[in-house]
This record gives structure tokens, sequence and C-alpha cells, in this order.
């Protein structure tokens, strides 16, 4: 695999200009890769300009959106053979096992498919009729857009946003995310080799390496028109403020401190699968996270018991063995965070539960860990690790207070008899609820991804995103006096 990172602007591979003290470090054992990089001033502005000019010469939008789809798909196929190689970028700058970087390396060709049959099957327009004829309702690009992306499932959630801007016309500048950024070069040579045949002008996608410094300055760039961002909290707030500024949309999602409940009625075995699913799924290093573990007192002892049993069982080990059912935390820096977080808790009275053996690795082995002895209004803040707090609850109402106290609402879980998981479900204040069941992929495919409170701005999904990098124009004749 290589570790050479270069930006692709206005078409031209070149190596970023600014080497940056930090290392990217193999998540699972530890040594030294290669250091990271940023794109400088020159070459920020040579991308910017290079978008802007696309979007001015109007090509790439003017397109129909049968060839525009046509694009898409090719680029589609250009990511279909990178599967692999994606995959295993990711797992080793994440520390994710690799039967999960697959799975979410292949949501990047279904992103730029679903985009394109989007664009093929549009839903009806809008008809209305103005006091002289029909008034003309048309959706167009807003302009060029800024994409930034995440180092966790960086890249499944940068080929949606990049398959979006693209389908709504918008030329596009993507920055990976620092600590990951191998796939999103992988991603850029796909979508550079279908450019090349022709099918994409020169312009309309480009790639920029570069840390939050890069990042500030694409957003505050006057020649960004919108701005989709996945991140935690404090970088959500610095492109919401930036964006504020110049009244242009920012699409937020950012994280949530997400509760499990487990009701009177629920299949034990059931629920405590979905704690595992929840606590280690991307190594609980994902925004769906479970946060806080919410059970009635009814059955709080024998979850727990179940839970131990099965945490016991967790092979942690190295993200590219196929053995491993969780790997490690992606860097150290939030290794210690996360363990900071741990003994915060721990000194407030928790106590700490982790029953899964450590391997003899050199990487940033960290045992999912539940905290309990805790009330629920002292664990409000989000860990991003595979922590979860554990709370007792003796009342329907007491389990969606707790579950709706934290200023967060990006996701929810309930396990229990289906009317009844139905019935508190419905009272939860957050944008996804699954019932009885805890998985990484959204319910339907087609179904938005909803954000809450401190969680974000904007619904995400295949339809919510291509209209978040449009605007509307409406023209008519109007009513003579």
């Amino acid at each position: 695999m290589s570790y050479e990172l270069k930006n692709y602007i206005a078409g031209q591979w070149e190596a970023p200009a600014l080497e940056l003290p930090q290392m990217v470090c193999h998540a699972s054992e530890g040594r030294a890769l290669f250091a990271q990089h940023s794109s400088d001033a020159t070459q920020l502005e040579r991308a910017l300009a290079a978008a802007a000019a696309a979007h001015a010469a109007g090509e790439w939008a003017c397109y129909s959106p049968a060839r525009r789809a046509d694009t898409l798909e090719a680029i589609a196929d250009a990511l279909a053979e990178r599967i692999a190689a994606i995959a295993e970028a990711d797992a080793v700058c994440t520390g994710v096992v690799l039967a999960t970087t697959t799975q979410v390396a292949q949501i990047c060709a279904a992103a730029f498919r679903a985009a394109a049959n989007h664009l093929c099957n549009p839903p009806p327009a809008a008809v209305f009729k103005g006091p002289h004829g029909a008034v003309d309702v048309e959706r167009l690009p807003l302009g060029p857009a800024a994409i930034i992306a995440p180092w966790n499932a960086p890249s499944g959630i940068t080929c949606h946003k990049l398959a979006s801007a693209l389908a709504a016309g918008c030329p596009a500048i993507v920055k990976p995310s620092e600590w990951a950024p191998l796939s999103g070069q992988l991603i850029a040579e796909a979508v550079a080799e279908v450019e090349a045949s022709g099918a994409l002008p020169t312009g309309v996608f480009q790639l920029l390496h570069g840390d939050g410094v890069t990042g500030a300055a694409l957003v505050e760039d006057t020649r960004i028109a919108a701005v989709s961002f996945t991140g935690g909290l404090g970088g959500g707030r610095a492109v919401a403020a930036a964006c504020a500024a110049q009244i242009k949309p920012a699409q937020l999602e950012l994280g949530g401190n997400n509760a499990l409940v487990v009701l009177e009625d629920a299949d034990i075995e059931a629920a405590a699968d979905g704690v595992i699913a929840g606590l280690t799924t991307l190594n609980g290093q994902w925004c769906r996270a479970l946060g806080r573990l919410l059970v009635h007192e009814g059955v709080y002892d024998s979850l727990l018991s179940a839970v131990r049993e099965r945490l016991g069982k967790i092979r942690l080990g190295h993200a590219l063995d196929a053995d491993s059912d969780m790997g490690p935390i992606v860097h150290r820096g939030h290794l210690a965070m996360i363990e900071q977080a741990i003994e915060h808790y721990r000194s407030q009275g928790g106590e700490v539960i982790q029953a899964t053996p450590r391997p003899d690795l050199d990487g940033n082995f960290l045992p999912p860990t539940l905290i309990t002895g805790l009330p629920s209004s002292a664990a409000q803040e989000e860990i991003f690790g595979p922590v979860a707090t554990v709370h007792r609850f003796s009342s329907d109402a007491e389990a969606v207070q707790q579950a709706n106290e934290t200023p967060f609402g990006l996701a929810g879980y309930v396990f229990g008899a289906e009317p009844h998981a139905w019935r508190v479900a419905t009272q939860m204040q957050t944008g996804n609820i699954k019932i009885n069941g805890v998985s990484m992929l959204n319910l339907h495919p087609l179904a938005p991804r909803p954000a809450w409170g401190l969680s974000g701005i904007g619904d995400e999904g295949v339809q919510e995103t291509f209209e978040f990098f449009r605007g509307s124009r409406i023209i008519g004749v109007a009513a003579r006096p």
C-alpha cells in the first residue's frame, strides 16, 4: 500500500506543500506510517479558483441528468475495482476490523449508484399555476461545495457527500481527515480516472489534504457556496459559525450520546447482543454508537450478566486479522482522551467493567467498557469510544426522561415487546430509533438520517443530501395591476 499523499487540483496531481509534525500510525501496531501533510495557501487558492471557474463555466451543471448519471455510474465502477484497497486503507488507519471496513468500502460505489438512480428517477416536481401561465420552479446547484470528512468510516461518508454534490451539479473540493487520508486518496484516483476519460470537466472534483487549518480556510472562503461536514461538536460549531457569518448553508452531522433502552419485557439475549454491537461496531467510534445503557430494574442483573459473558468472548485484535471481532482506537491521542474520561467517571464513584482480554500488540487497544453506579445526569457528554454508562429505571416515564436528558439527538435503541417498545420510541427526542436491533446501516437505504439538538443540522440521505446542494429559482409572469 502506498503512503504517498497527493492533492488533485485542477486536473493535476501534486504533493501537499506542508509536512506537519503529527504522524499517522498503524492503529493495530503502533508504528509510524507517514507524516501528516497539508496544503499551503497557494494550493488552496488554485483549488478554489478552479472550482469557481468550473461553476461559472456551467458545463457540468448543464449536463442532462442522464449524462450526469452516466458519469456517476462510471465513478462507481472505478470505485468497485478499489474496494479491497479502500477497506485495507481504512483498517490500517482507523483500526476498524477489515470485515467492517469492507462493508463501508462497498458503500462507496453504492452511494454513486444511488445518486445516479435519483437523477434518473426524481420525485415528481411540484406544479404551480400563476396569474398568467405556469410558474417555473427550478432546482439549481448552489455552487462550489466543501466536503470535510471524518476519520471514522471515512470512505463511505466521503462518497455519500461527494456523489450527492456531483449529482446536484456542484463542483466539489474534498478534504479527508488528516488521521485517515488514504481512502480519500483512492477515491480521488477513481474520480480522476473518469475525468481523464472526458466524462467529468476539469475542476469539478478536487482533493486537498490538510488539517483543521485547511478545513477552516475552505469553509471561510466566499467562493464556497455550501459545506457538508461530519465530525465532532467543536469542529461543527466552528463550521456553523463561519457559515453563519456568510449566510451560507451548512450540513452538519456531529456526535451523539445515544441511549439504548432495555424494557422489562425485553428479550435479554437479543438486548445483550445489541449492547455488544453498540459498543464494538467501528470499535465504538461511530456517531450512532451506544453511549448510555438504560435498563429496567427488573432485568438489570440478568442483562449485565449476559453482557459480561459476551464481553469475555470478544476477540480484540489486529484490524487485518480475520479472527478479530474488534480492533484498536484510531490513534494514541484519542485513546488517552477516552481513558481520561473513564478515569473521570471512576473518580465520581463509577464501577468500571472490562471483561475483554487485551491482545499482545503495540496498538491502541481498549477493551469495550461499561461503567455502573452513576446517575444518568452525570453522563451527558459523548465519549466517542467503546464506553457506555449504565443506569437503572423503574418506569417507562423514567426511561424516557433519562433518554431525553442529553442535549444530543442522533440515534436511539429500544428493546422490548414491540407494541411496548414502539410506545417508548415515539417519546424519544432523537433522529433515528431502532427497535430490537443495533446495526451500522440505516433502517432503509432511502430513509433520511436526521440529527436533533447538538447532533447536527440538516437531514442526510440520498434525496436529502442531494437537495442540500441545490437552491430554488422560481420564474413566472406577475399579475397585472
